[in-house]
């Protein structure tokens, strides 16, 4: 696959070049640029399968250089330093990215989605989503970015009732009745969404707190949510649960 480095540290884009020869063979380095500039003349003449963007520039960010050059075909890797903010804001968006210094099996990792990857057409959307979460504010229209082996999809992170493990894969249950199937685990997802909105009530579930109707003490214990699903809440989990309902501001319609 023909690919691009745009990257404003020489050091940067020499070892991803070194890695990506050693790990990567069926990558091509056709070019390099160090700036957005001329990056997006990079692009425009190569037109390549792959762009390994750097975030932070000096005459812009990578983001700002998608934002101009919509017509981007090839499957963005961007690099960028480490900052958990930023790596959660990448994560929820589903944009690959890799963290300076790159770690080889990091490299093969994204080299290996690239191949696969059926992103590009929805690169501006999930572009949309990753500025809301570098804003730091809290939208209540903010949207997580879930992928399945058929289909990439934008979700209104407020319209999740709940997540379900199975086995090293999440279900995603909908307000409007549909669910998606992701090839990640529950805890990569705890990791992501708001503790103070989406809680473990069981060491299989993860529930949107505005979504639940009601909590039932009866056998052992469980929340019955908006679109009538009863969803467990186990012995380690409920003192949790509790406390949570307790200090949510629109807690006075459930009945504790």
């Amino acid at each position: 696959m023909r690919a691009v480095i745009i990257d404003n540290e020489p050091k940067v884009r020499a070892s991803l070049v070194g890695l990506l020869e050693l790990y990567c063979p069926t990558i091509s380095i056709v070019g390099e640029a160090e700036s957005c500039s001329s990056g997006r003349d990079l692009i425009e003449k190569y037109q390549p399968e792959v762009i390994f963007l750097d975030i932070e520039m000096d005459d812009g960010t990578g983001i700002d250089l998608v934002r101009s050059y919509p017509r981007i075909h090839g499957h963005v890797i961007f690099i960028t330093a480490h900052d958990k903010y930023a790596v959660d804001a990448f994560r929820c968006s589903a944009l690959d990215f890799l963290l300076k210094p790159v770690d080889p099996d990091d490299l093969v990792r994204a080299v290996g989605k690239a191949e696969m990857s059926k992103s590009a057409n929805h690169l501006q959307q999930q572009i949309d989503v990753l500025e809301q979460y570098m804003s730091q504010k809290k939208d209540p229209d903010a949207k997580i970015v879930l992928s399945d082996s058929e289909s990439i999809y934008l979700i209104r992170i407020s319209e999740i009732l709940w997540c379900c493990a199975e086995g090293s894969y999440t279900r995603f249950v909908l307000e409007d009745g549909s669910e998606i199937l992701v090839s990640k685990n529950l805890k990569f997802y705890e990791s992501l969404l708001d503790p103070e909105q989406f809680i473990r009530t069981h060491h299989s579930y993860l529930v949107n707190v505005n979504h639940i109707k009601r909590f039932e003490r009866s056998e052992g214990g469980m929340v019955v949510m908006d679109n009538g699903g009863i969803l467990p809440v186990s012995v380690r989990k409920k003192d949790n649960l509790m406390q949570v309902l307790k200090n949510w501001n629109n807690a006075t319609d459930i009945n504790l």
